[in-house]
């Protein structure tokens, strides 16, 4: 009897291992995905939208242009809306509108302001040209050439509308575009703005994306470098600098991706990657365009439009994520390997997170800490729809599996096709509609990262307050007086409290920036959970200075600003 139960409890044991066996197997092989309920993931986001003040000015509006900043100087982040204004049967005149928030969390429209045009605006930015401490505004149109507008007489003057720069006159903006040089009237179908210093003089640059559609009116397109010579005048400087002429896109991120000290950028559309160069020039990293190409398939406008930078695994280097102007989207995660021969080293790791194509559109991107967990998360602008309640696709990062980070990916299976081309919820059951712009930023102050995401009748433009639980947290920005006022460039770590500086010490890097993303401009500042930690240190460098600047015990929830010396 005694071997007979030997070799029974022997084959129950290796049942066993084999299960356990098995199931790590899963575990480390496939995704986690979360449930179809508003809290999958954990993440809880609140519409606002009527509380905030916003909901009467922006219903009917075609917003397709979004950016956020303080352009009055009070300390409360406002907001630009962009739109389209040559579509029929709009409730208003469709002309951009500026929001002022005057309270936490209110806000009103600015009346008669010179913003105010009407046009197709793709892109705009709010940034600090001239270094004097007041944000201006650049907006890009999606102008067609006047022979292609010829055919609807009546809106010629919409459909033509040029892009526009206004300088802030200590809180009131003027119309500069004509003489600044950083608007030609040739200058069509333009989308996304990026903003960095990419001669490090202390001035920003803007550098200009003119879209691929531009094809359609028998056009190569061609995006343009544009150098700020200071007194807010700008000279085109693309060729000069060793940019192609014929870089067509809609979003751009920028970072220093390959460890110079100055900018380089992504830009979503043509899928290039294009690294800074001694003598202040540019080059494209050939190496990787078959990498990063988005192959479109035959059914419509099935490109890349927006994209981010930011470190998913924490391991200090700069990864990328890609968003798709197309339903289902096929979206890309690039993990950065590091570099070789000057050449960041992508690899695609889609597939392995486990994540699918998503049922709807997808242009916008971010990685943020949407539950100041102290791990990054990613988002793409498709939202989840249930009659009248929406809850955002963010893929929840709970830390690492060796180099790669392990996400809670919503579970899109049941999500019903119904309404999808209309952008609208199913009659019944799950659906998904999708958003074309915003960035996640706290507008409210209280340490979350909200979401205002722009878009056309029916769904409509909406802000969404964070309401996820979550941990400690805290916001840098960074002001120049050698290098730019915003500090666009500066490069910030986190670190465990009294460890700056030291390997495995390491929470998070981010690089200040305007851009990312679609159609969109974000405030000059990064956000980092913390989790439980009550302290951090800080380590700033700077652009084109190697001398960090580094704050030691920096206590947690707070906005953290570091000024560089004079």
């Amino acid at each position: 009897m005694l071997p007979a139960r030997r070799l029974g409890l022997q084959r129950w044991l290796i049942q066993l291992a084999l299960l356990v066996l098995l199931w790590s197997t899963v575990i480390l092989n496939c995704a986690p995905r979360a449930s179809e309920a508003p809290e999958a993931g954990g993440f809880r986001f609140t519409d606002v939208t009527s509380e905030s003040g916003l909901a009467e000015a922006l219903h009917g509006a075609l917003n397709h242009a979004t950016a956020w900043g303080d352009f009055d100087n009070d300390g409360r982040l406002d907001l630009f809306s962009g739109n389209f204004a040559d579509r029929p049967n709009q409730p208003f005149d469709g002309a951009n509108q500026l929001f002022r928030q005057v309270a936490a969390g209110k806000f009103e429209r600015v009346p008669d302001s010179v913003v105010q045009r009407r046009g197709r605006a793709s892109g705009a930015v709010f940034v600090d040209l001239d270094n004097d401490g007041w944000l201006d505004l650049y907006v890009a149109n999606n102008t067609l050439p006047r022979d292609r507008a010829q055919a609807r007489q009546e809106l010629v003057a919409v459909l033509t509308e040029p892009c526009r720069l206004f300088r802030n006159d200590r809180g009131r903006f003027v119309d500069i575009s004509e003489a600044c040089g950083a608007c030609p009237r040739d200058l069509y179908r333009a989308r996304d703005i990026g903003v960095f210093d990419y001669d490090v003089d202390g001035l920003l640059d803007l550098f200009v994306c003119e879209d691929l559609f531009v094809r359609q009116d028998k056009r190569q397109p061609r995006s343009r470098l544009f150098r700020n010579l200071g007194g807010m005048k700008f000279r085109e400087v693309t060729a000069e600098v060793g940019l192609p002429t014929d870089i067509g896109g809609f979003g751009i991120a920028v970072a220093d991706i390959n460890e110079d000290g100055r900018p380089d950028f992504f830009v979503a559309g043509c899928n290039r990657l294009f690294l800074s160069q001694p003598g202040n020039r540019y080059r494209e990293a050939i190496e990787l365009r078959a990498l990063l190409e988005h192959r479109p398939s035959d059914r419509g406008e099935d490109v890349a439009v927006g994209a981010s930078f930011g470190d998913i695994n924490g391991d200090g280097r700069m990864d990328l994520i890609v968003g798709i102007h197309f339903a289902p989207s096929r979206v890309h995660v690039f993990l950065n390997q590091g570099i070789r021969n000057g050449v960041p080293q992508f690899r695609e790791i889609t597939h392995e997170l486990g994540l699918p194509s998503i049922p709807n559109k997808t242009p916008h991107t971010e990685i943020q800490d949407f539950d100041n967990d102290g791990r990054p998360d990613l988002y793409w602008s498709a939202w989840f729809a249930e009659g009248s309640r929406r809850w955002p696709f963010i893929c929840r990062n709970l830390g690492n599996v060796g180099a790669l980070p392990k996400l809670l990916v919503p579970d899109v299976r049941a999500v019903h096709l119904e309404g999808i081309r209309k952008n609208v919820p199913p009659s019944e059951g799950l659906g998904m509609v999708y958003y074309v712009d915003g960035p996640a930023v706290d507008y409210n102050g209280d340490g979350k990262l909200d979401l205002f995401v722009g878009m056309w009748p029916p769904e409509g433009s909406h802000l969404y307050r964070n309401d996820t639980p979550g941990g400690n947290w805290l916001q840098v920005r960074v002001v120049g007086h050698r290098i730019n006022r915003m500090g666009l460039g500066a490069q910030v770590r986190v670190y465990e409290a009294g460890q700056a500086g030291q390997d495995g010490a390491l929470l998070g890097h981010q690089e200040i920036t305007v851009n990312g993303g679609y159609s969109s401009g974000r405030p000059a500042l990064v956000h980092f959970g913390l989790g439980k930690r009550e302290a951090a240190d800080v380590v700033v460098r700077l652009l084109g200075r190697t001398d960090p600047l580094i704050r030691r015990h920096v206590p947690a929830n707070q906005t953290l600003t570091v000024e560089e010396n004079p």
